[in-house]
């Protein structure tokens, strides 16, 4: 039996405890941020859906203005949907089509640059003499910005309030879940025109964060296989 085999209730430990009062285990399954690493696709995906949540019940909306909207018209809706052509659209802005989003307000996400941030030489920290193998570990510095998006400027400020007050506020929260070195609020830009759509207005709001990337590089033959020692040269002397 290896020092990792878990037996999940040993009679000792049964006898230690009054009946009904045994310990639970409550490991959650680990998330595949762990293995694979952030990617900008899934933070794209991540904040999508995050907002599609936030408005999808206009209890969560702090903004009377956008909550009073939602309450009249409808939550989101994608931007196919059959039953709400008035609901807000949340989507990439790498599959929004501004001839099919029908004129209603929404919230664009676009992936900015990302930068690579070395931590030490070669990336290397730290290195294990009798395997040899190497760990590696750096940190990936991004942001994604959201175009608040409306037909009328003051509702895409009013949608922009409602936006910048969310991810404020929830930024440690996101940071955690996504375990992420930093996740923060970045910039509030001036309203603009869209040229894509008429008489549109978007105001963009970026959000910058630090994830970690970390890999090990492990050599298939040992160190020492081209060491040969001979017992006749061991012997002599």
């Amino acid at each position: 039996m290896s020092d990792c085999d878990y037996i999940p209730n040993p009679p000792e430990v049964e006898a230690a405890f009054p009946a009904g009062s045994e310990p639970e285990e409550r490991l959650t399954n680990i998330s595949s941020l762990c293995s694979n690493g952030m990617r900008a696709h899934v933070m794209t995906g991540f904040l999508r859906q995050l907002l599609i949540s936030h408005f999808s019940d206009p209890d969560n909306i702090d903004e009377p203005r956008i909550r009073k909207q939602i309450e009249n018209v409808g939550a989101w809706a994608p931007v196919d949907s059959e039953t709400n052509h008035d609901g807000i659209v949340v989507e990439s802005i790498t599959r929004w089509l501004p001839q099919a989003a029908d004129n209603r307000p929404a919230v664009l996400i676009k992936r900015n640059d990302w930068s690579w941030l070395r931590q030490g030489i070669g990336d290397l920290t730290q290195g294990n003499v009798y395997t040899g193998s190497s760990t590696y570990s750096a940190f990936w510095q991004g942001s994604h910005t959201l175009f608040c998006l409306s037909q009328n400027g003051a509702e895409a400020e009013f949608l922009t309030t409602e936006v910048v007050r969310f991810l404020a506020q929830f930024s440690p929260a996101i940071r955690t879940e996504m375990n992420l070195h930093k996740f923060n609020l970045e910039s509030v830009g001036g309203v603009s025109e869209v040229e894509e759509v008429t008489k549109g207005y978007a105001v963009p709001v970026t959000v910058a964060y630090v994830s970690e990337e970390s890999w090990t590089l492990q050599p298939h033959a040992p160190r020492l296989k081209r060491v040969v020692f001979r017992a006749s040269e061991l012997l002599s002397g």
